[in-house]
C-alpha cells in the first residue's frame, strides 16, 4: 500500500488576524467574532472575562470580518470576506452553538490575489449597505435589505471599480438614514504608468455614495488637496445629531480630519521621550467609545502606535454638529502592539495583539482628570507634516493609570521553533518545546497534553487520608459548607470560610471510616460506615440503620433519595428517602451469589423521584444494570463485560456531539487493568450502546462526577487523572496535569464555582480547573530577545537558545540612555517624572539606529524553565543558527557551534562577514567557555552535525568544517544549491539541504574523495523553510506558503546511494552523471503526499506525542498552529476515511463559500492525505445525516465515530 497520511489539527492557532465586536447569540450579549487563520471563534464576556463559546473551521482564510444589524433588530449579523472570492452573511445559531450561513454571492476568483476585493470590508453603521474592495482597482458595494423571516438579504453588485488605484484604507461613513457612504485612501499611479518621469503619485481621500434609489455607485473627491504619502488609515467620526461626520485620518506623526465642505485640521502626536527626533510615528490601530443613551456625543477615540502607546483623540465641534473646531490629543496608556482594538459594551478593552498573547483590559477611568499635555489642533496651511523637533510634545511611558488588565489568553504567534522532550512526573506524554514571540514579549514555552490545574489550597493532614466529599448547608445551595475526610480508623469534618479549619458540629460519627457521605434531598445528611448508615436529619435528630447479626457494610452508594449498601460482600440492600417522613426505608434486597466489587447509582430525572438504574460490578468482570422501578426492584436489565475486575462504576447524564440539547444517560466502568469503559443508556429499557474504551493508566482506575462548563462531567483517577466532558458540541477526554490523586470531590465556592477537592499523599488539595477545550497546558519561560533556534544537549536535559533583535540596545546602553534623558531634563529645568521600571514586553524598548543588533546565547533547565547561564555577544553580532556538535577525536566532547552576522541591515541585507563560534559545554553542560571564532564570507543559516564535523550553509554554499585550534577548518565545500540554505540534515552519507526558493536537494558525501555531490533534486520550486528525513530515502519539508509535502528519492537515486555505501567505487559515468543536466540534477525526487495547511511552517520532524506512542509527522506554524499527520497503516482504513472524507465534503461544505479540496490544494493538489479536521466535523452532524454518510461505509453512527476518536487517541 502506498503512504496515506491522516491530518489532524491538535493545537489551532492563537493569531487573530480580525475581529469585531456585537451581539451576535442574543440580545444585549457582548461577544466578539475573531477570525483565526481559517477558524471563526465567538468570544463572549462572562463574569468579566472572555470565555470561547465556539470555534468554527472554516476551510478557508478568513480575511475581513464585520457586523452589521437591520433596522429594528436586536441581534448582529455577520458579513465575511475570505478566499473563495465570496462574500456571506453569517447568522449564530445559538441553539445549535454554530454559525449558520444565510446567503452568499460570488463576486471574483478565489485566492488572496491583489486585484480581487477580500483584503478590505466595510459595512454601513445603519445596516444599509456593505463595500468590499481590493488592493488594486476592484470595489463592490451591496445593499443590505431585510428579507423574509427578518433575514437579510444582498442585493446584486454594484461596481466601483477604477483602473490603476491603490487602496490604503477603506470604511464607512456615519450618513444616519441619508445614503451610505463610504470612504478609501487611494493612489492613482496612471501617470507614473504612462510617463516614467513620475516617480510619485499623490494620494487622495475618496468617497463612494450608493444611491439606494438607482442602485448606482457615485465616486467623488471631498477634497481638492491631496492626503500625505503616509496616510494609511480612516475613521469615521459619529454624524448626524451624534457628532459632525467626517473622518480621521492617521499619518505618520500627526491626525487629519476631512469632510466635505470642511477645511482639514491637523494635529500632532505625543512622542516618547526617547524617541529620535526624526523617526516617523505610525497609528496601527484604533477603536472609537461611544457611550450609549444622552451622553453619546461624549465620543472619542483611542488610537495606538507602532510602539503600543494609547492616545486619546477628542474633537471639539460646534453646537450644531457642522463643524469642528479642534482636535486634542493626549497619552492615555500604553498596551501591547495590536492588529485590531474593539472597545466592548461591557467597559473592556480587547487588545488584539501582534504577537504573544490576547489581552483583555477594563476601564478605570476615561482619562479626563489626567495631567498629561494636551495640543489643541491647528489649520493645515498648506504643510505636509510637522518636519521640527521641537514641535512635538514629549512624554514618559507609565504604568497603568486608566485601564486595568483582566484576562489573557493564550497564544503561540509566532510561533518559531519547537522540539520534542521526555516527559516527567506521573505523565506518559512528551512535552513540545515551543520558541514563541517577538522582542522582549518572547518566551519559551514548554506544552504538555493535558488540563491545567490551578491549586487554590492545600494542608497536611493528620495521617493518610482514602476518600473526601463535599456537604452543602441545604439541597439547593450552589457552595459547599463543609469537607469530610474519611481515614481507616475514623472521620474528619472541616468548615469552609475563609480559612478551612475543622469542626465537630456536623454530628457525624467521627470513630470509623466512612463509605460514602452527602447531603439529601431534605437537606438532611447521610453517612455510610460499616457499622450502618447514619441519616442526620435536619432537625438534628440521627436515625440509625444497623446490618443484622455480625454483618458488615462493605460499600455503598447513594443519589439525593437513594442508598443502596453490600452486606458481607455479595448482598445488596436497597432504600430510599421516605419524603414525608423523612427517613430511609428498607425496599428491597438480594444476594447476588458472588463477589461485589463496585456499586453506582444513576442521576434523578428532573421531575422524579428516584432514578431507575443501579449498576453494580462483580469479580468476574462483569457489570449488570438492575432495575430500581416499584415493580421490577433489583432485576437485572443489561450487562456489561469488562477487561478486568471493575473497581468503579458512575452513571451519569451528560451530552453528546449527536444531541446537545438533550443529556443521555452514560455509564462509566474504571476497570483494574487502567481501562475506562464508556457507554450510553436507554433510559427506558436499559440497553447498553455506543461502548468505548480508553486506557488511563497503569492503577485501578476509580471515577467521580464533577462539574465542568456548567455541565456534569467524569473525573478518572489512575496513574494519572483525566476529566471527561462536553465542551462545544464535542466530548473530550483529558489528562490533567500534575500529581495524580488518591480521591476527590467536587468543591463549589463564591471565589471557585467549579472546583475539586482531592486526596494527594497525606494532603488535601482545591483545584480550580483552568481553560477547558485547550489541548496543552503551557508553562511559560520569558526571553530576551526574538528567538532564532534551538538544541538540546546531546547527553544532559538541558537546552541551548540563540536570541538576536535588530534595531536593540544593551541592558548597559538602555541605562545610559536614561540617565542621559533625565539629565537633559534636569539641565532644561524640566520636571523630572519619577522613573518606573516598566516592563519591555509590555511598554516596548527603546529602538536603536538601523543595523544595530543585540544577541543572546541561552542554557535553560527544560524541567524548572531556569535560566543557568547567559552569554551576550558583542561586535554587533546578529544570532541565526546553532547546533550541537560532538568533533571526531575530541574525547566525546560537546561543543556548540553558533552562527552569527556581524553588522547586517536587513533591507536592503548587506552585513560586514559572517562568523561560526565554537563553545564548549563546561560544569555538566551548564555553562559555556568560548573557544575560537571562524570568519565566513556569508550568513550561516543552517548549521548541522555530521559524522564528526560539521555542515554549515553560508548562503548557498554547503561547506563541511573540522575543529581546528585556532579556527575551525573548512574541510569540503559544494557550491550547487542555487540561492540560500535553510535547513540541513543527513541520514548516513546522504544529505538533505533546503534551499529557500528551489525546495530540496539530496547530496551524496564520499568520505574517500572528500567530496559532496548532487544525486537529486526536486521538480518543483518550493520556499522550503525546514526539512526532515522519515526514512533513508523519504523527506517531508515544509514551506513558507504553508505546504507540508513528502518527496520520496526514486528508486534508481536509491540504489546509487546504496552502490556507494556498500563500498563500490564511483565509476567514470557516475562521475560525469554528478554533474547534472541544464543545471539540474540527475535524478528528481517523486512527490508522494502534499497538504496545505494555511500558515507558513516553521518547524517540521518525526517523531512521537507519548511513550511507547506511534510515531507521527509533528509540524508547527507561525499563527500558533500545532498538527500532525498520521501513517494510515491498514488498506481498510485508508478507503474507509476517504469515503467518509468525500460525503463530509458534501454533508458540510466549508462555512465561507470555499471548495474544500481547492483550498486543501491551495498551491499543489492534496495528495495521499486525508482531512481528518473535516472527517472529525462527522459527530457534528444531525443524526439523519450521521445515518446517510455511516450506512454508505456499512457502519452505525456510533461505531464509525468510535473509529474516528481511536485514530485521534493513537496521537495523544
Amino acid at each position: 500500500m502506498s503512504l496515506q497520511l491522516y491530518n489532524l489539527t491538535l493545537e489551532k492557532g492563537g493569531a487573530i488576524q480580525c475581529c469585531c465586536p456585537g451581539s451576535f447569540s442574543a440580545p444585549k450579549t457582548t461577544e466578539i467574532a475573531a477570525g483565526r487563520g481559517h477558524h471563526i471563534e465567538l468570544l463572549r464576556v462572562v463574569s468579566g472575562e472572555l470565555v470561547s463559546v465556539s470555534i468554527w473551521q472554516t476551510f478557508g482564510i478568513v480575511r475581513q470580518l464585520m457586523p452589521f444589524r437591520l433596522p429594528g433588530a436586536n441581534r448582529d449579523f455577520l458579513v465575511a470576506a475570505s478566499d473563495a472570492g465570496r462574500i456571506v452573511v453569517l447568522e449564530y445559531d445559538a441553539a445549535k452553538n454554530e454559525w449558520a450561513k444565510i446567503q452568499q454571492e460570488t463576486y471574483g476568483k478565489s485566492g488572496c490575489r491583489r486585484a480581487v476585493p477580500g483584503e478590505y470590508l466595510a459595512v454601513d453603521p445603519r445596516g444599509h449597505a456593505v463595500m468590499i474592495g481590493a488592493i488594486e482597482k476592484q470595489k463592490f458595494g451591496y445593499i443590505l435589505q431585510p428579507g423574509a423571516n427578518t433575514k437579510p438579504t444582498i442585493s446584486s453588485p454594484l461596481e466601483a471599480h477604477k483602473s490603476h488605484v491603490v487602496t490604503y484604507s477603506l470604511i464607512a461613513l456615519d450618513m444616519e438614514y441619508e445614503n451610505p457612504v463610504f470612504a478609501a485612501v487611494e493612489v492613482d499611479h496612471s501617470e507614473m504608468d504612462e510617463d516614467a518621469a513620475v516617480v510619485d503619485a499623490e494620494k487622495n481621500l475618496i468617497f463612494y455614495e450608493i444611491d439606494l434609489g438607482l442602485n448606482h455607485v457615485v465616486r467623488k473627491t471631498p477634497s481638492d488637496e491631496p492626503l500625505p504619502s503616509s496616510a494609511n488609515l480612516l475613521f469615521a467620526l459619529p454624524g448626524g445629531q451624534e457628532g459632525p461626520g467626517g473622518v480621521l485620518v492617521c499619518c505618520d506623526n500627526y491626525f487629519l480630519y476631512m469632510n466635505t465642505g470642511h477645511a482639514p485640521l491637523k494635529e500632532v502626536i505625543p512622542r516618547r521621550q526617547d524617541m529620535a527626533p526624526t523617526a516617523p510615528l505610525m497609528i496601527v490601530a484604533g477603536a472609537l467609545f461611544k457611550p450609549e443613551g444622552r451622553t453619546k456625543k461624549n465620543y472619542f477615540f483611542l488610537m495606538q502606535s507602532e510602539y503600543g502607546d494609547l492616545y486619546k483623540v477628542t474633537f471639539n465641534a460646534t453646537p450644531t454638529m457642522d463643524a469642528v473646531k479642534s482636535i486634542n490629543v493626549q497619552y492615555f496608556d500604553t498596551v501591547p502592539v495590536a492588529t485590531k482594538l474593539l472597545i466592548l459594551r461591557s467597559g473592556h478593552l480587547f487588545c488584539a495583539t501582534e504577537s504573544g498573547n490576547n489581552r483583555l483590559f477594563v476601564f478605570q477611568a476615561l482619562g479626563d482628570d489626567d495631567d498629561d499635555r494636551i495640543i489643541g489642533a491647528m489649520a493645515l496651511g498648506g504643510e505636509d507634516g510637522v518636519t521640527e523637533p521641537e514641535y512635538f510634545p514629549l512624554f514618559t511611558p507609565r504604568s497603568l493609570k486608566n485601564l486595568a488588565p483582566v484576562q489573557e489568553t493564550d497564544s503561540l504567534c509566532p510561533l518559531l521553533d519547537a522540539a520534542i522532550a521526555p516527559p516527567v512526573g506521573v505523565s506518559e506524554s512528551k512535552r513540545v518545546m515551543a520558541l514563541c514571540g517577538r522582542g522582549a514579549g518572547s518566551s519559551l514555552r514548554v506544552l504538555q497534553h493535558g488540563l491545567a490545574l490551578s491549586e487554590l489550597a492545600s494542608f497536611q493532614l493528620p495521617g493518610l487520608p482514602e476518600k473526601v466529599w463535599t456537604l452543602q448547608e441545604s439541597a439547593n445551595s450552589a457552595e459547599d459548607s463543609h469537607i469530610v475526610v474519611s481515614f481507616s480508623n475514623g472521620t474528619l469534618v472541616f468548615a469552609i470560610g475563609e480559612v478551612i479549619e475543622e469542626v465537630q458540629d456536623k454530628q457525624l460519627n467521627a470513630s470509623i471510616a466512612t463509605h460514602v457521605c452527602r447531603t439529601l434531598a431534605d437537606d438532611s445528611i447521610l453517612q455510610v460506615t460499616a457499622e450502618g448508615i447514619w441519616h442526620i436529619r435536619k432537625d438534628h435528630r440521627i436515625n440509625q440503620w444497623s446490618p443484622p447479626g455480625k454483618k458488615r457494610i462493605t460499600m455503598a452508594e447513594a443519589n439525593a433519595r437513594q442508598v443502596a449498601v453490600v452486606l458481607g460482600g455479595s448482598e445488596v440492600i436497597y432504600f430510599e428517602l421516605d419524603p414525608q417522613l423523612s427517613q430511609f426505608a428498607e425496599v428491597a434486597k438480594k444476594d447476588m451469589q458472588k463477589e461485589i466489587t463496585c456499586l453506582g447509582i444513576g442521576p434523578i430525572p428532573e421531575g422524579k423521584l428516584r432514578s431507575r438504574f443501579l449498576a453494580i460490578g462483580f469479580a468476574d468482570r462483569r457489570v449488570n444494570l438492575l432495575s430500581l422501578d416499584p415493580e421490577e426492584n433489583l432485576k437485572t436489565l443489561s450487562r456489561q463485560n469488562c477487561s478486568s475486575e471493575p473497581e468503579s462504576v458512575k452513571l451519569v447524564g451528560m451530552h453528546t456531539e449527536a444531541a446537545d440539547r438533550d443529556q443521555v444517560l452514560m455509564m462509566f466502568i474504571g476497570c483494574a487493568n487502567g481501562i475506562v469503559v464508556r457507554s450510553i443508556l436507554d433510559r427506558v429499557s436499559g440497553e447498553i450502546t455506543d461502548v468505548r474504551t480508553r486506557f488511563c493508566g497503569t492503577k485501578a482506575c476509580d471515577l467521580v462526577q464533577v462539574k465542568a462548563g456548567g455541565k456534569d462531567s467524569m473525573l478518572v483517577l489512575s496513574s494519572r487523572s483525566w476529566l471527561s466532558y462536553h465542551y462545544q458540541n464535542t466530548n473530550r477526554l483529558s489528562p490533567l496535569c500534575g500529581e495524580a490523586f488518591a480521591h476527590a470531590s467536587p468543591f463549589s465556592s463564591s471565589a471557585c464555582p467549579e472546583g475539586i477537592v482531592a486526596i494527594a499523599g497525606n494532603s488535601l488539595k482545591i483545584m480550580a480547573l483552568e481553560r477547558l477545550g485547550n489541548t496543552f497546558n503551557q508553562t511559560v519561560a520569558p526571553l530576551k530577545a526574538t528567538p532564532r533556534g534551538f538544541v538540546k544537549h546531546p547527553f544532559r536535559k538541558y537546552i541551548v537558545t540563540v536570541e538576536s533583535d535588530h534595531r536593540a540596545f544593551t541592558e548597559e546602553e538602555k541605562a545610559n540612555i536614561k540617565a542621559q534623558l533625565r539629565q537633559s531634563l534636569i539641565d532644561q529645568g524640566e520636571e523630572v517624572p519619577e522613573q518606573e521600571d516598566l516592563p519591555e514586553k509590555d511598554y516596548g524598548p527603546i529602538k536603536a539606529p538601523t543595523g544595530k543588533w543585540c544577541s543572546y546565547i541561552r542554557i535553560v533547565d527544560p524541567d524548572t524553565l531556569q535560566t543557568v547561564d547567559l552569554v551576550e555577544l558583542d561586535e554587533n553580532q546578529a544570532a541565526v543558527s546553532c547546533a550541537a556538535v560532538v568533533f571526531h577525536d575530541t574525547g566525546g566532547e560537546v561543543h556548540l557551534v553558533v552562527g552569527t552576522v556581524k553588522d547586517m541591515v536587513p533591507n536592503p541585507q548587506s552585513h560586514s562577514s559572517g562568523l561560526l563560534l565554537v563553545f564548549k559545554f563546561a560544569a555538566g553542560g551548564t555553562q559555556l567557555n568560548l573557544v575560537h571564532k571562524t570568519v565566513v564570507d556569508g550568513i550561516p543559516k543552517a548549521i548541522h552535525p555530521f559524522q564528526g564535523r560539521v555542515l554549515v550553509g553560508v548562503d548557498n554554499r554547503l561547506k563541511m568544517y573540522d575543529l581546528g585550534k585556532m579556527k575551525l577548518l573548512n574541510k569540503c565545500e559544494n557550491r550547487q544549491v542555487p540561492h540560500m540554505i535553510v535547513s540541513i540534515t543527513s541520514v548516513d552519507n546522504r544529505v538533505f539541504v533546503g534551499d529557500s526558493r528551489d525546495s530540496v536537494f539530496a547530496l551524496r558525501y564520499r568520505k574517500e574523495a572528500n567530496q559532496m555531490s548532487l544525486v537529486a533534486d526536486d521538480s518543483l520550486p518550493r520556499w522550503t523553510t525546514c526539512v526532515t528525513p522519515l526514512d533513508h530515502r523519504t523527506l517531508a519539508l515544509g514551506d513558507k506558503l504553508g505546504n507540508v509535502t513528502v518527496v520520496r528519492l526514486p528508486d534508481r537515486a536509491s540504489e546509487e546511494f546504496q552502490g556507494h555505501e556498500a563500498g563500490r567505487p564511483a565509476s567514470g559515468a557516475n562521475l560525469l552523471r554528478d554533474q547534472g543536466f541544464l543545471h539540474g540534477a540527475q535524478y528528481k525526487f517523486d512527490v508522494v503526499a502534499s497538504f496545505f495547511v494555511g500558515s507558513r511552517i516553521t518547524n517540521i520532524q518525526k517523531t512521537s506525542l507519548s511513550t511507547g506512542g506511534q510515531e507521527v509527522v509533528l509540524y508547527t506554524t507561525l499563527n500558533g498552529t500545532i498538527g500532525c499527520m498520521l501513517p494510515i497503516t491498514s488498506r481498510n482504513d485508508a478507503e474507509l476515511l476517504k469515503v467518509v472524507q468525500n460525503y463530509m465534503r458534501q454533508e458540510r461544505p466549508p462555512l465561507l463559500g470555499r471548495d474544500h479540496l481547492a483550498f486543501r490544494s491551495y498551491y499543489t493538489p492534496q495528495r495521499a492525505v486525508i482531512d481528518g479536521d473535516l472527517v472529525e466535523l462527522f459527530s457534528s452532524l444531525p443524526h439523519e445525516a450521521q445515518v446517510r454518510v455511516a450506512e454508505e461505509v456499512g457502519r452505525q453512527p456510533a461505531e464509525l465515530s468510535k473509529r474516528l476518536e481511536d485514530f485521534r487517541a493513537k496521537v495523544l
